[in-house]
């Protein structure tokens, strides 16, 4: 009894980890097929893939774990102190850097936070931007 128990739970995770894998698979595409004005912008792209962030931030304005990108800069966010924030320069460093600080209302607590080069906060920022406009 207990083997096939075992076997059922490992049945279960791998399939998870598969779906799972499989939808961030898929995420990273969206964000990978966008079209973008700048070079900026596309290493941002470059890196929001690389890094992981499109695992949680959607691109094109879907539901996702964390906010989507999709539409997001410039817009006002309800933090969870019930403070509300805009979405620019500052806010987009700040949640990177310390991410557990402001945090959007309605989503987890469970962003890491990222040791990125400048270079690629600006990249990350260009892209963003880009998004804004995307609508």
């Amino acid at each position: 009894m207990r083997r096939w128990l075992d076997l059922l739970v490992g049945t279960v995770l791998i399939s998870m980890l598969s779906f799972g894998s499989y939808y961030i698979f898929q995420l990273n595409n969206d964000a990978r097929e966008r079209e973008l004005g700048s070079a900026l912008a596309m290493q941002g792209q470059q890196v929001s893939t690389n890094e992981g962030c499109v695992a949680c931030h959607t691109v094109d304005g879907s539901l996702g774990i964390g906010p989507s990108w999709q539409g997001m800069w410039g817009r006002t966010e309800t933090l969870t102190s019930g403070k509300t924030v805009v979405v620019n320069e500052e806010y987009f460093r700040s949640s990177l850097k310390d991410p557990q600080r402001q945090v959007v209302e309605g989503y987890p607590n469970v962003m890491l936070r990222y040791f990125l080069s400048e270079e690629d906060i600006a990249a990350l920022i260009a892209f963003a931007q880009t998004l804004a406009s995307a609508q």
